[in-house]
């Protein structure tokens, strides 16, 4: 279970990662450096997206499929695009860029779930 909670740790940066880039690019494409902190600030409050997608979705299918000894990588990243892409639309937007982006960040969220469990596995190997 701790394997669990370093790979949930891992997709809070998610929301970072995604305002940062978005950021930076329309920051440079626009020259105004405000469009950063607003893009950053706009990913984070929309993290709670990401929060339920992982905890409705991503965990309970990575336990499910772990159970069954049926973990699939390509299946734990769909139900974060699922997850991400219902909560988007049930709470944030119903369309538009805001919910691709939304969606999105909750499949990075789960490929950085991933990504923390499988730095745990090749640590002790």
């Amino acid at each position: 279970m701790k394997q669990v909670g370093k790979g949930v740790g891992f997709s809070l940066l998610s929301p970072l990662i995604v305002g940062s880039v978005l950021g930076i690019y329309y920051s440079f494409t626009l020259g105004r450096s405000e469009m950063f902190f607003n893009l950053l600030l706009s990913a984070i409050s929309n993290a709670y997206i990401v929060g339920l997608a992982m905890c409705l979705f991503v965990v309970p299918g990575y336990i499910l499929m772990f159970k069954y000894n049926k973990v699939q990588y390509s299946g734990l990243l769909t139900l974060g695009l699922l997850g991400g892409a219902l909560f988007s639309y049930l709470f944030s937007t119903q369309s538009g860029v805001g919910f691709i982006v939304n969606a999105l960040m909750s499949m990075l969220a789960a490929g950085l779930f991933l990504f923390g469990l499988r730095a745990r596995n090749h640590k002790t190997e």
